[in-house]
């Protein structure tokens, strides 16, 4: 099959994610991918097409479209539908697609996607990786019925309207959207979790990786890098790391970078805590390194959302063989799988008591932690590999 990826996601500088992952078992499997990703410019360049390992990459310029704000990043997604086509017509005019598979976000692709199924007659899978407008309504971005929130929700039920499958990352995100969009049949909302093609990487090099980075030796070392964005509700963590200060047996790692950088940098600049540290964004390698020194991951969301999130950064840790701690939204059942797995603890975002409970507890029982990790490794292995990811879609069009 030719298949056309659409996405604002694709990983740069031979990185990887979950859709770089994604594609390349499709690939395995014999199908001609071509992904059409945005890449952010400041410049008046244009779109560029190349051949990246089996796999046909149309990188499109597009305005300012992450870790701005709402307006900035809505035009430049206005934009980007125009732009995508007009590279799509340009470099891609002579394939015909079997299947288009996009993520959100954005929701706003609506007009691209209707117009690529007439165009090319084909089915439409989306990947739903975000539910706007509602999680910027939780978190008072706009308000409910504001002008923001039915431009949004009007370009989320048209994509739900025109795909003919959507993922869901969890049981209740499947639960979530029918509730909301009622005239969506069951039989088009299933649960397509976040897949990863696991790389498992060594611990040997714990001690050694401590001293590089400043770390101390004897603490247990929690974890929380990637975006830095407002839905994780930072302010929790921060005044967790103040409410530990004099216990030692913890300590706390922070990077990344988002909305929320400078939020942390101020803290740590004028506070200076003991038992954690602050860096930005690193190499690759360096992030392995630290991860990989690292006993817990931590996964955060503001106890304000009421939709289901499901952050990524889950399946970082559950490859490294890491315990997960969580302090999450009651919406969400990210906690629950973690703990039903058996492989860490979950408590209310916001509920300072019960996390610093279960950070006391991570930091003292080694066997626990041990145990944690095995389990890891096994949800990881049976529920977030892209090849079940690929049999989730592909059960659909086989034929």
């Amino acid at each position: 099959m030719n298949i056309l990826f659409l996405t604002i996601s694709w990983p740069s500088n031979n990185e990887r994610n979950l859709y770089s992952d994604l594609m390349g078992e499709f690939i395995i499997h014999g199908h001609k991918i071509y992904v059409v990703n945005a890449v952010e410019s400041t410049l008046n360049a244009s779109s560029h097409f190349c051949v990246e390992n089996d796999l046909h990459l149309l990188k499109v310029r597009a305005g300012k479209i992450k870790k701005t704000n709402y307006l900035r990043k809505t035009l430049s997604l206005l934009r980007l539908n125009f732009q995508m086509k007009k590279a799509i017509n340009k470099h891609l005019k002579d394939i015909n697609y079997d299947l288009i598979i996009a993520n959100t976000p954005p929701i706003t692709f609506s007009g691209l996607i209707i117009y690529l199924k007439q165009k090319y007659a084909a089915p439409f899978y989306l990947l739903l990786k975000d539910i706007w407008p509602q999680g910027s309504v939780d978190l008072k971005v706009f308000k409910k019925f504001s002008p923001p929130w039915f431009f949004f929700r009007f370009h989320e039920k048209r994509i739900y309207k025109h795909a003919d499958y959507i993922g869901c990352m969890s049981p209740k995100g499947v639960d979530y959207i029918l509730k909301q969009n009622p005239e969506l049949s069951s039989k088009k909302v299933e649960e397509c979790p976040n897949s990863i093609r696991p790389v498992y990487h060594s611990n040997t090099h714990n001690l050694e990786t401590r001293k590089k980075f400043g770390i101390p030796q004897n603490s247990t070392l929690f974890i929380f890098s990637g975006n830095l964005g407002k839905g994780h509700g930072l302010d929790f963590l921060v005044d967790a790391i103040k409410n530990l200060a004099d216990y030692d047996k913890a300590f706390f790692i922070i990077g990344g970078s988002g909305t929320h950088f400078k939020y942390l940098q101020n803290y740590f600049r004028k506070m200076k805590p003991v038992n954690a540290m602050l860096y930005e964004r690193l190499p690759l390698n360096d992030y392995i390194e630290i991860a990989s020194a690292s006993d817990v991951g931590l996964i955060l969301l503001d106890k304000r959302y009421s939709v289901p999130q499901f952050p990524s950064r889950l399946l970082s840790y559950l490859e490294l063989a890491k315990p997960v701690l969580c302090a999450i939204n009651p919406g969400t059942d990210i906690g629950e799988i973690v703990e039903n797995a058996g492989c860490g603890r979950s408590v209310i975002h916001g509920d300072m008591d019960g996390f610093i409970n279960a950070v006391k507890y991570l930091s003292t029982d080694i066997e626990a932690r041990k145990k944690m990790g095995q389990n890891s490794i096994k949800l990881l292995e049976e529920k977030y590999t892209v090849k079940r990811g690929y049999e989730i879609i592909m059960k659909h069009f086989k034929n």
